[in-house]
Protein backbone atom coordinates (compact mmCIF):
# COMPACT_ATOMS: atom_id res chain seq x y z
CA UNK A 1 0.00 0.00 0.00
CA UNK A 2 2.71 2.49 1.09
CA UNK A 3 4.71 1.72 -2.61
CA UNK A 4 1.30 2.29 -4.43
CA UNK A 5 1.11 5.77 -2.35
CA UNK A 6 4.93 6.65 -3.48
CA UNK A 7 4.55 5.72 -6.95
CA UNK A 8 1.31 7.81 -7.34
CA UNK A 9 3.09 10.84 -5.47
CA UNK A 10 6.33 10.29 -8.26
CA UNK A 11 3.41 9.92 -11.15
CA UNK A 12 1.94 13.40 -9.76
CA UNK A 13 4.77 15.21 -9.49
CA UNK A 14 6.00 14.08 -12.71
CA UNK A 15 2.97 15.75 -14.00
CA UNK A 16 3.46 18.70 -12.93
CA UNK A 17 6.51 19.25 -13.56
CA UNK A 18 5.77 18.45 -17.22
CA UNK A 19 3.07 20.98 -16.64
CA UNK A 20 5.38 23.56 -15.57
CA UNK A 21 8.07 22.96 -18.51
CA UNK A 22 5.29 23.41 -20.75
CA UNK A 23 3.99 26.64 -19.00
CA UNK A 24 7.38 28.09 -18.94
CA UNK A 25 8.09 26.92 -22.74
CA UNK A 26 5.34 28.58 -24.02
CA UNK A 27 5.64 31.41 -21.85
CA UNK A 28 9.09 31.82 -23.56
CA UNK A 29 7.89 30.85 -27.20
CA UNK A 30 5.02 34.40 -26.35
CA UNK A 31 7.72 36.43 -24.76
CA UNK A 32 10.51 35.59 -28.15
CA UNK A 33 7.47 35.98 -30.67
CA UNK A 34 5.89 39.19 -29.27
CA UNK A 35 9.76 40.41 -29.18
CA UNK A 36 10.37 39.43 -33.29
CA UNK A 37 7.11 41.24 -33.89
CA UNK A 38 8.44 44.33 -32.16
CA UNK A 39 11.86 43.81 -34.14
CA UNK A 40 9.93 44.05 -37.74
CA UNK A 41 10.24 46.93 -39.57
CA UNK A 42 7.39 47.68 -42.40
CA UNK A 43 8.65 50.00 -45.09
CA UNK A 44 5.79 51.20 -47.35
CA UNK A 45 6.38 51.04 -51.43
CA UNK A 46 4.13 51.94 -53.53
CA UNK A 47 4.80 50.76 -57.02
CA UNK A 48 3.13 52.03 -60.49
CA UNK A 49 3.63 49.01 -62.40
CA UNK A 50 4.30 49.12 -66.28
CA UNK A 51 2.78 45.58 -67.49
CA UNK A 52 6.00 44.26 -67.99
CA UNK A 53 6.65 44.45 -64.23
CA UNK A 54 3.82 42.85 -62.38
CA UNK A 55 5.64 40.21 -60.46
CA UNK A 56 8.81 41.75 -59.91
CA UNK A 57 7.69 42.40 -56.03
CA UNK A 58 7.96 38.95 -55.32
CA UNK A 59 11.49 38.18 -56.37
CA UNK A 60 12.78 41.70 -54.28
CA UNK A 61 10.33 40.27 -51.26
CA UNK A 62 12.50 37.03 -51.79
CA UNK A 63 16.34 38.39 -52.87
CA UNK A 64 15.60 41.02 -49.72
CA UNK A 65 14.04 38.25 -46.86
CA UNK A 66 17.68 36.75 -45.91
CA UNK A 67 19.71 40.08 -45.65
CA UNK A 68 16.71 41.84 -44.15
CA UNK A 69 15.01 39.07 -42.11
CA UNK A 70 13.46 41.36 -40.24
CA UNK A 71 12.36 44.08 -42.70
CA UNK A 72 8.81 43.45 -44.22
CA UNK A 73 8.29 45.96 -47.21
CA UNK A 74 4.40 46.32 -47.51
CA UNK A 75 3.75 46.76 -51.32
CA UNK A 76 0.79 48.71 -53.25
CA UNK A 77 1.03 47.79 -56.32
CA UNK A 78 -1.13 50.26 -59.05
CA UNK A 79 -1.09 50.57 -62.63
CA UNK A 80 1.91 53.58 -64.01
CA UNK A 81 -0.21 54.58 -66.87
CA UNK A 82 -3.80 54.50 -65.12
CA UNK A 83 -3.20 55.28 -61.41
CA UNK A 84 0.33 55.83 -60.27
CA UNK A 85 -0.22 59.29 -60.24
CA UNK A 86 -3.46 59.99 -58.95
CA UNK A 87 -2.19 57.96 -55.77
CA UNK A 88 0.70 59.93 -55.52
CA UNK A 89 -1.13 62.86 -55.20
CA UNK A 90 -3.89 61.34 -52.86
CA UNK A 91 -0.92 60.08 -50.59
CA UNK A 92 1.10 63.81 -50.77
CA UNK A 93 -2.11 65.64 -50.09
CA UNK A 94 -2.79 63.05 -47.04
CA UNK A 95 0.97 63.43 -45.40
CA UNK A 96 1.56 60.07 -46.21
CA UNK A 97 4.17 59.31 -48.60
CA UNK A 98 5.55 55.81 -49.24
CA UNK A 99 8.90 54.89 -47.56
CA UNK A 100 9.68 54.01 -51.04
CA UNK A 101 8.35 54.56 -54.66
CA UNK A 102 8.87 52.85 -57.81
CA UNK A 103 7.50 54.68 -61.04
CA UNK A 104 9.00 56.09 -64.07
CA UNK A 105 12.06 58.18 -64.35
CA UNK A 106 10.09 61.28 -65.93
CA UNK A 107 8.35 60.95 -62.07
CA UNK A 108 11.76 62.76 -60.83
CA UNK A 109 10.34 65.90 -62.62
CA UNK A 110 7.19 65.65 -60.73
CA UNK A 111 7.70 64.57 -57.15
CA UNK A 112 11.22 65.65 -56.47
CA UNK A 113 9.71 69.65 -57.60
CA UNK A 114 7.62 68.99 -54.81
CA UNK A 115 10.03 68.43 -52.12
CA UNK A 116 9.01 64.79 -51.43
CA UNK A 117 11.95 63.06 -52.72
CA UNK A 118 15.22 62.51 -50.97
CA UNK A 119 18.61 62.45 -53.13
CA UNK A 120 20.02 58.73 -53.52
CA UNK A 121 23.09 57.66 -52.04
CA UNK A 122 26.28 58.16 -54.01
CA UNK A 123 26.87 54.07 -52.95
CA UNK A 124 24.10 53.34 -55.49
CA UNK A 125 24.43 56.10 -58.10
CA UNK A 126 28.03 55.05 -58.52
CA UNK A 127 26.53 51.69 -60.03
CA UNK A 128 24.53 53.12 -62.78
CA UNK A 129 25.70 53.89 -66.43
CA UNK A 130 26.20 57.73 -66.95
CA UNK A 131 23.00 58.25 -69.22
CA UNK A 132 20.50 56.42 -66.92
CA UNK A 133 21.35 59.00 -64.56
CA UNK A 134 20.97 61.99 -66.36
CA UNK A 135 16.94 60.98 -66.67
CA UNK A 136 16.97 60.95 -63.46
CA UNK A 137 18.11 64.37 -62.35
CA UNK A 138 16.78 67.40 -60.92
CA UNK A 139 18.66 70.55 -60.32
CA UNK A 140 22.11 67.90 -60.81
CA UNK A 141 20.74 66.11 -58.03
CA UNK A 142 20.40 62.42 -58.62
CA UNK A 143 16.57 61.55 -57.31
CA UNK A 144 15.83 58.35 -58.61
CA UNK A 145 17.38 54.88 -59.09
CA UNK A 146 17.04 53.60 -62.73
CA UNK A 147 17.22 49.73 -62.87
CA UNK A 148 16.06 49.14 -66.52
CA UNK A 149 15.60 50.40 -70.37
CA UNK A 150 13.02 49.83 -72.44
CA UNK A 151 13.55 51.04 -76.24
CA UNK A 152 10.26 52.48 -78.35
CA UNK A 153 9.78 52.19 -81.79
CA UNK A 154 8.08 49.81 -84.75
CA UNK A 155 8.29 45.90 -84.07
CA UNK A 156 8.07 44.57 -86.76
CA UNK A 157 7.33 40.88 -88.27
CA UNK A 158 10.80 40.25 -90.35
CA UNK A 159 9.61 37.32 -92.06
CA UNK A 160 6.50 38.71 -93.30
CA UNK A 161 8.44 41.91 -94.48
CA UNK A 162 10.92 39.61 -96.21
CA UNK A 163 7.94 37.77 -98.00
CA UNK A 164 7.01 41.02 -99.92
CA UNK A 165 10.09 42.20 -100.00
CA UNK A 166 9.66 45.14 -97.58
CA UNK A 167 12.36 46.59 -95.67
CA UNK A 168 12.08 49.13 -92.63
CA UNK A 169 10.96 52.80 -94.11
CA UNK A 170 12.53 55.71 -92.69
CA UNK A 171 10.41 57.90 -94.55
CA UNK A 172 6.58 59.08 -94.47
CA UNK A 173 5.93 57.81 -97.97
CA UNK A 174 7.83 54.83 -97.37
CA UNK A 175 5.39 54.02 -94.80
CA UNK A 176 2.68 54.86 -97.07
CA UNK A 177 4.08 52.12 -99.64
CA UNK A 178 4.56 49.61 -97.13
CA UNK A 179 0.79 50.41 -96.12
CA UNK A 180 -0.74 50.01 -99.52
CA UNK A 181 1.29 46.63 -100.64
CA UNK A 182 0.23 45.00 -96.83
CA UNK A 183 -3.29 45.85 -97.31
CA UNK A 184 -3.04 44.28 -101.43
CA UNK A 185 -2.26 41.39 -100.13
CA UNK A 186 -4.72 41.28 -97.26
CA UNK A 187 -2.11 41.66 -94.30
CA UNK A 188 -3.09 43.93 -92.12
CA UNK A 189 -0.48 46.62 -91.54
CA UNK A 190 -0.30 47.63 -87.39
CA UNK A 191 -1.19 45.85 -84.45
CA UNK A 192 -2.76 48.46 -82.40
CA UNK A 193 -4.88 49.14 -78.87
CA UNK A 194 -6.51 52.12 -78.34
CA UNK A 195 -8.58 51.38 -75.61
CA UNK A 196 -6.41 52.39 -72.56
CA UNK A 197 -5.15 55.66 -72.66
CA UNK A 198 -2.23 55.30 -71.69
CA UNK A 199 -1.21 53.66 -74.87
CA UNK A 200 -2.30 56.64 -77.17
CA UNK A 201 -0.57 58.91 -74.94
CA UNK A 202 2.58 56.90 -75.40
CA UNK A 203 2.55 56.63 -79.15
CA UNK A 204 2.10 60.58 -79.16
CA UNK A 205 5.10 61.19 -77.40
CA UNK A 206 7.19 58.84 -79.59
CA UNK A 207 5.76 61.47 -82.14
CA UNK A 208 6.26 64.48 -80.35
CA UNK A 209 10.32 62.94 -79.67
CA UNK A 210 11.12 63.02 -83.62
CA UNK A 211 9.09 65.92 -84.93
CA UNK A 212 9.13 68.56 -82.13
CA UNK A 213 11.62 67.68 -79.29
CA UNK A 214 14.70 66.43 -81.57
CA UNK A 215 15.37 69.71 -82.92
CA UNK A 216 13.36 72.15 -79.46
CA UNK A 217 14.17 70.33 -76.61
CA UNK A 218 12.74 73.32 -74.93
CA UNK A 219 9.48 72.90 -77.02
CA UNK A 220 7.30 72.48 -74.03
CA UNK A 221 8.63 75.73 -72.04
CA UNK A 222 8.06 77.60 -75.08
CA UNK A 223 4.27 76.38 -75.03
CA UNK A 224 4.30 77.56 -71.47
CA UNK A 225 4.74 80.76 -72.43
CA UNK A 226 2.99 81.07 -74.85
CA UNK A 227 5.46 81.36 -77.70
CA UNK A 228 4.28 78.00 -79.16
CA UNK A 229 0.75 76.22 -78.73
CA UNK A 230 -1.11 73.25 -80.37
CA UNK A 231 -3.45 74.51 -82.54
CA UNK A 232 -1.15 76.71 -84.41
CA UNK A 233 1.73 74.46 -84.70
CA UNK A 234 1.37 72.32 -88.09
CA UNK A 235 4.14 69.78 -86.73
CA UNK A 236 1.69 68.84 -83.87
CA UNK A 237 -1.51 68.40 -85.62
CA UNK A 238 0.84 66.18 -87.86
CA UNK A 239 2.00 64.51 -84.61
CA UNK A 240 -2.12 63.36 -83.74
CA UNK A 241 -2.43 62.81 -86.77
CA UNK A 242 0.06 59.86 -86.85
CA UNK A 243 -2.44 57.82 -84.40
CA UNK A 244 -5.17 58.32 -87.06
CA UNK A 245 -2.88 56.71 -89.79
CA UNK A 246 -2.04 54.04 -87.33
CA UNK A 247 -5.57 53.50 -86.43
CA UNK A 248 -7.01 53.87 -90.10
CA UNK A 249 -4.36 50.79 -91.09
CA UNK A 250 -5.69 48.66 -88.13
CA UNK A 251 -8.00 45.97 -87.29
CA UNK A 252 -11.55 47.16 -87.11
CA UNK A 253 -11.71 46.85 -83.11
CA UNK A 254 -8.46 48.43 -82.29
CA UNK A 255 -9.93 51.20 -80.60
CA UNK A 256 -12.17 48.22 -77.91
CA UNK A 257 -8.84 46.05 -77.69
CA UNK A 258 -6.43 46.25 -74.50
CA UNK A 259 -2.26 45.62 -74.90
CA UNK A 260 -2.85 41.65 -73.93
CA UNK A 261 -5.19 41.31 -76.65
CA UNK A 262 -3.23 43.55 -79.23
CA UNK A 263 0.20 41.94 -78.22
CA UNK A 264 -1.55 38.19 -78.77
CA UNK A 265 -2.44 38.69 -82.16
CA UNK A 266 0.90 40.23 -83.73
CA UNK A 267 3.11 37.73 -82.43
CA UNK A 268 0.66 35.23 -83.91
CA UNK A 269 1.03 37.12 -87.15
CA UNK A 270 -1.85 39.06 -87.42
CA UNK A 271 -0.24 42.24 -88.27
CA UNK A 272 3.25 43.10 -89.40
CA UNK A 273 4.14 46.16 -87.64
CA UNK A 274 3.50 47.33 -83.83
CA UNK A 275 4.20 51.00 -82.83
CA UNK A 276 5.08 50.02 -79.05
CA UNK A 277 8.43 49.23 -76.89
CA UNK A 278 9.97 46.24 -75.57
CA UNK A 279 7.48 45.81 -72.82
CA UNK A 280 5.72 43.62 -75.50
CA UNK A 281 7.94 41.09 -76.01
CA UNK A 282 7.66 38.99 -72.97
CA UNK A 283 4.57 37.79 -74.85
CA UNK A 284 7.04 36.59 -77.83
CA UNK A 285 8.77 33.63 -75.78
CA UNK A 286 4.72 31.75 -75.19
CA UNK A 287 4.41 32.11 -79.13
CA UNK A 288 7.33 32.22 -80.84
CA UNK A 289 8.72 28.97 -79.92
CA UNK A 290 6.18 27.29 -81.97
CA UNK A 291 5.55 29.97 -84.77
CA UNK A 292 9.09 30.77 -85.24
CA UNK A 293 8.81 34.15 -85.98
CA UNK A 294 11.94 36.73 -86.09
CA UNK A 295 11.79 40.36 -85.16
CA UNK A 296 13.13 43.75 -85.40
CA UNK A 297 12.84 47.38 -84.69
CA UNK A 298 12.69 50.52 -86.46
CA UNK A 299 12.01 54.02 -85.11
CA UNK A 300 8.78 55.71 -86.68
CA UNK A 301 9.57 57.98 -89.40
CA UNK A 302 9.08 61.70 -88.90
CA UNK A 303 8.35 64.36 -91.57
CA UNK A 304 12.03 64.84 -92.29
CA UNK A 305 12.68 61.34 -92.31
CA UNK A 306 16.05 61.40 -89.95
CA UNK A 307 14.03 59.53 -86.95
CA UNK A 308 15.48 58.03 -84.23
CA UNK A 309 15.16 55.11 -82.05
CA UNK A 310 14.10 55.87 -78.32
CA UNK A 311 15.43 54.84 -75.05
CA UNK A 312 13.18 54.93 -72.01
CA UNK A 313 14.27 54.42 -68.29
CA UNK A 314 11.33 52.44 -67.06
CA UNK A 315 11.88 51.15 -63.45
CA UNK A 316 12.96 53.64 -61.33
CA UNK A 317 13.11 53.40 -57.26
CA UNK A 318 12.66 56.78 -55.32
CA UNK A 319 13.33 57.42 -51.56
CA UNK A 320 10.77 59.77 -49.54
CA UNK A 321 11.84 62.99 -48.26
CA UNK A 322 10.09 62.08 -45.03
CA UNK A 323 10.80 58.54 -43.90
CA UNK A 324 11.87 57.50 -40.79
CA UNK A 325 14.28 54.71 -42.44
CA UNK A 326 16.27 56.95 -44.26
CA UNK A 327 19.67 54.29 -43.60
CA UNK A 328 17.52 51.39 -43.64
CA UNK A 329 16.28 52.11 -47.40
CA UNK A 330 19.51 53.27 -48.62
CA UNK A 331 20.91 49.45 -47.78
CA UNK A 332 18.13 48.17 -49.39
CA UNK A 333 18.71 50.24 -52.58
CA UNK A 334 22.01 49.01 -52.85
CA UNK A 335 21.68 45.35 -52.01
CA UNK A 336 19.03 46.18 -55.16
CA UNK A 337 22.07 46.89 -57.69
CA UNK A 338 24.82 44.53 -56.13
CA UNK A 339 22.51 41.76 -56.24
CA UNK A 340 23.56 40.26 -59.95
CA UNK A 341 20.98 37.47 -59.40
CA UNK A 342 18.46 39.37 -58.77
CA UNK A 343 19.31 41.75 -61.46
CA UNK A 344 19.53 39.20 -64.28
CA UNK A 345 16.02 37.71 -63.04
CA UNK A 346 14.63 40.95 -63.32
CA UNK A 347 15.99 41.88 -66.52
CA UNK A 348 14.87 38.86 -68.12
CA UNK A 349 11.81 38.99 -66.61
CA UNK A 350 10.54 42.52 -68.08
CA UNK A 351 12.79 41.70 -71.50
CA UNK A 352 14.45 45.20 -70.49
CA UNK A 353 17.99 46.10 -70.90
CA UNK A 354 20.35 46.71 -67.97
CA UNK A 355 21.15 50.15 -66.40
CA UNK A 356 24.16 48.74 -63.99
CA UNK A 357 27.62 49.26 -64.89
CA UNK A 358 28.82 45.76 -66.03
CA UNK A 359 25.95 43.61 -66.29
CA UNK A 360 24.29 42.75 -69.53
CA UNK A 361 21.28 40.42 -69.46
CA UNK A 362 21.91 37.10 -70.48
CA UNK A 363 19.17 36.44 -72.79
CA UNK A 364 19.43 37.49 -76.25
CA UNK A 365 16.32 39.53 -77.00
CA UNK A 366 14.74 39.46 -80.87
CA UNK A 367 15.48 42.97 -81.25
CA UNK A 368 18.73 43.42 -79.61
CA UNK A 369 20.75 43.15 -82.71
CA UNK A 370 18.60 46.30 -84.35
CA UNK A 371 19.00 47.88 -81.02
CA UNK A 372 22.71 47.56 -80.92
CA UNK A 373 22.62 49.34 -84.08
CA UNK A 374 21.07 52.59 -83.75
CA UNK A 375 23.38 52.78 -80.71
CA UNK A 376 26.37 52.58 -82.27
CA UNK A 377 25.63 54.97 -85.00
CA UNK A 378 24.14 57.48 -82.59
CA UNK A 379 20.60 57.24 -83.73
CA UNK A 380 18.82 56.65 -79.83
CA UNK A 381 17.14 59.52 -78.48
CA UNK A 382 16.03 59.44 -74.37
CA UNK A 383 12.43 59.64 -74.44
CA UNK A 384 12.89 61.77 -70.69
CA UNK A 385 13.70 65.00 -72.64
CA UNK A 386 9.64 64.81 -73.78
CA UNK A 387 9.00 63.75 -70.65
CA UNK A 388 10.31 66.35 -68.98
CA UNK A 389 8.88 69.22 -70.90
CA UNK A 390 5.09 67.61 -70.88
CA UNK A 391 4.32 65.59 -67.51
CA UNK A 392 2.39 62.79 -68.04
CA UNK A 393 -0.31 63.93 -66.16
CA UNK A 394 -0.80 66.73 -68.83
CA UNK A 395 -0.18 63.96 -71.78
CA UNK A 396 -2.50 61.24 -70.32
CA UNK A 397 -5.32 64.08 -70.39
CA UNK A 398 -4.53 64.75 -73.97
CA UNK A 399 -4.77 61.48 -74.88
CA UNK A 400 -8.61 60.81 -73.65
CA UNK A 401 -9.23 63.53 -75.90
CA UNK A 402 -7.55 61.90 -78.24
CA UNK A 403 -9.37 59.02 -78.09
CA UNK A 404 -13.22 61.24 -78.43
CA UNK A 405 -11.73 62.71 -81.07
CA UNK A 406 -10.45 59.40 -82.97
CA UNK A 407 -14.07 57.90 -82.09
CA UNK A 408 -15.72 60.54 -83.74
CA UNK A 409 -16.85 62.42 -81.03
CA UNK A 410 -15.06 65.57 -81.59
CA UNK A 411 -12.90 67.21 -84.14
CA UNK A 412 -8.97 67.32 -84.27
CA UNK A 413 -9.46 70.94 -83.75
CA UNK A 414 -11.40 70.35 -80.35
CA UNK A 415 -8.37 68.32 -79.17
CA UNK A 416 -5.49 71.05 -79.79
CA UNK A 417 -7.58 73.64 -78.09
CA UNK A 418 -8.09 71.81 -74.88
CA UNK A 419 -4.50 71.21 -75.13
CA UNK A 420 -3.56 74.48 -74.97
CA UNK A 421 -6.38 75.47 -72.52
CA UNK A 422 -4.34 73.32 -70.19
CA UNK A 423 -0.95 74.63 -71.19
CA UNK A 424 0.06 75.60 -67.30
CA UNK A 425 -0.77 71.96 -66.15
CA UNK A 426 2.28 70.38 -68.68
CA UNK A 427 4.95 70.75 -66.08
CA UNK A 428 4.93 70.58 -62.06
Amino acid sequence: MKKLANWIVAILFIICMFCIMRYLQNQNLTSVESETNEDVITITVLAGQSSSDAGIEDMIDEALAEKFPNVQLEWECVDWGEKFDTQMQVRIAAGDIPDIMVGKAQDIETYAAEGNLAPISTNCTKRIKEEALQSVKKDGVVYGLPYNVLYQGVIYNKNIFEHYGLKPPTTRKELEDIELILEKNQTTPFAAHFWESWMVGNMTMQFFMNDIFRDRPNWGDLFRTGEESFFNNNQMKDCLLQNQNILAHSWDDAMMIDQYECDQRFFEGEAAMYLTGSWSLQLINQYNENLNQEYGIFPYPNQKGNSNLLRETNMTFMKSSTTQYDDLIDQILEELVTNEELIQDILDFTQAFSTIKGIESKYQRCIEEDVNWYEQNNQVMDVSTGNKELIWSFQNDLAVKQQEWLQGKIALEDVLHYADDQRMESSQ
